[in-house]
């Protein structure tokens, strides 16, 4: 008896410690993924897209499950203009991480660049519902873009920037939007506060050059007209300045 209690107890540490070593083969193997998903972004970052497939792929071996390898795989077969691989991807992406906002966020950005709208918002919405998202306002603006209803559009916009009154890109959507509706002091106030928070770009001059034309701070408007020829000479809203300038 005594014999066969103590095979069984050996038995017992030996499939203790092989559970032991397979559970830590798993976390380095995650955490490696993990890494390479890293890895997989940086070159994304710096244009090297074929070095940055292979991470990916070469993290998703490592870890079937890391939801964010799909996701950042998923950007790069759209960056490539790859749009079934690219879909697939996300939709893995979101089934193995379904509150992961960041990956939704994406996942919308992707469908509304193929112009399916409805779907789009679907995905935006569901990232802003989890209380634990960090930059909803991210979300708001997807979502405010990617719709043709203006009103609805201004909601999310407002909606982004009550979330962060110093969002940038909130704010350049805002003023662009009021210029659209008329609103031109409420458009200049959001390119004032803009231009507080961000250094000018060429969207957010023009849109200051043409408030500036109806409401008449010609001081403004020089400076601006000034600023995006010298500083964006080559943008389309500097053609657009020079062609208007023509009629």
């Amino acid at each position: 008896m005594r014999t066969l209690f103590r095979v069984s107890l050996y038995v017992a540490m030996l499939l203790l410690a092989a559970c032991a070593a397979e559970e830590g083969h798993l976390k380095a193997s995650a955490e490696t993924s993990n890494i390479n998903v890293q890895l997989g972004m940086t070159y994304m970052q710096q244009g090297n897209n074929k070095t940055a497939m292979k991470r990916l792929q070469k993290s998703i071996r490592q870890n079937p499950d890391n939801a964010l390898a799909y996701s950042t795989l998923g950007l790069l077969n759209a960056r490539l203009g790859e749009t079934e691989e690219a879909e697939s991807n996300f939709k893995k992406a979101v089934k193995l991480d379904p509150d992961n906002s960041a990956i939704r966020n994406n996942f919308g950005a992707f469908l509304c660049k193929q112009k399916r709208y409805k779907e789009s918002q679907v995905q935006f919405l569901q990232a802003i519902k989890n209380p634990l998202y960090g930059t909803p306002e991210h979300a708001y603006l997807n979502a405010g873009s990617c719709t043709d209803n203006k009103a609805e559009a201004e909601k999310y916009f407002r909606a982004s920037l009550r979330r962060n009154p110093r969002f940038p890109a909130g704010l350049l959507k805002m003023a662009s939007l009021s210029l659209e509706l008329k609103r031109y002091l409420s458009a200049r106030g959001y390119i004032q506060r803009f231009h507080a928070v961000h250094k000018p770009v060429a969207a957010s001059l023009w849109v200051s050059i043409q408030v500036e034309k109806v409401l008449g701070d010609t001081n403004l408007l020089a400076s601006q007209v000034m600023l995006l020829k010298e500083k964006f000479p080559d943008s389309e809203e500097t053609r657009l300045y020079l062609q208007s300038k023509e009629k």
